[in-house]
């Protein structure tokens, strides 16, 4: 079950294509399950996998998996009734907190190469190595954005503001909170 392909890893999170043909569908597989996880909790992420194994469109025919996996229009009160648009784990905008999240892990993995004698970095002919820190950065806290997390403003469409509006259709919804980190790692 992947909900994102090679087509989400584009503009601030591309990647060299040959990176999308060889290991990345791997990748996928792993951490779209591990931050599903997280977002979702264990009970509620099988849930969600037998609702896409029965097939789309209908994710199962219930609204709950449509809704979170498509995207979902929703009213909250901020200074009188605000419309909150939660554009979903995939969309045509091709932006996920999924894709941020594989990014990050990808890149975090191929920042260096395990040899018998530890990392090494290969040199290159022409090209001038620099860290990978400012764009990993950047990444997580695009993800973070979208994740969410626990105090945000109801009006910001975060998966987690999405999740606490619909609490009860999730009852077996568990949240693992994350934060933004920094280049400097405080």
């Amino acid at each position: 079950m992947s909900l994102i392909d090679s087509t989400y890893f584009i503009r601030e999170i591309n990647l060299p294509d040959n990176s999308l043909t060889s290991d990345m569908p791997y990748f996928i597989t792993q951490y779209e399950k591990e931050v599903l996880i997280k977002l979702l909790g264990y009970e509620s992420y099988v849930l969600l996998k037998a609702a896409i194994d029965a097939g789309s469109p209908g994710y199962g025919g219930t609204d709950k998996w449509v809704w979170l996996i498509t995207g979902h229009e929703y009213e909250v009160e901020y200074g009188g009734t605000q419309t909150i648009k939660w554009n979903g784990l995939i969309n045509t905008d091709l932006v996920s907190f999924l894709a941020y999240y594989i990014y990050y892990q990808w890149m975090k993995f191929h920042v260096s190469d395990t040899t018998s004698v530890g990392e090494s970095i290969t040199e290159k002919e022409n090209a001038l190595g620099i860290s990978p820190s400012h764009k990993m950065v950047s990444a997580w806290n695009n993800f973070i954005d979208l994740y969410g997390k626990v105090g945000e403003p109801v009006i910001k469409p975060s998966a987690y503001n999405f999740l606490h509006k619909y609490e009860s259709d999730y009852d077996k919804w568990i949240f693992t909170p994350m934060e933004k980190i920094n280049i400097l790692s405080i």
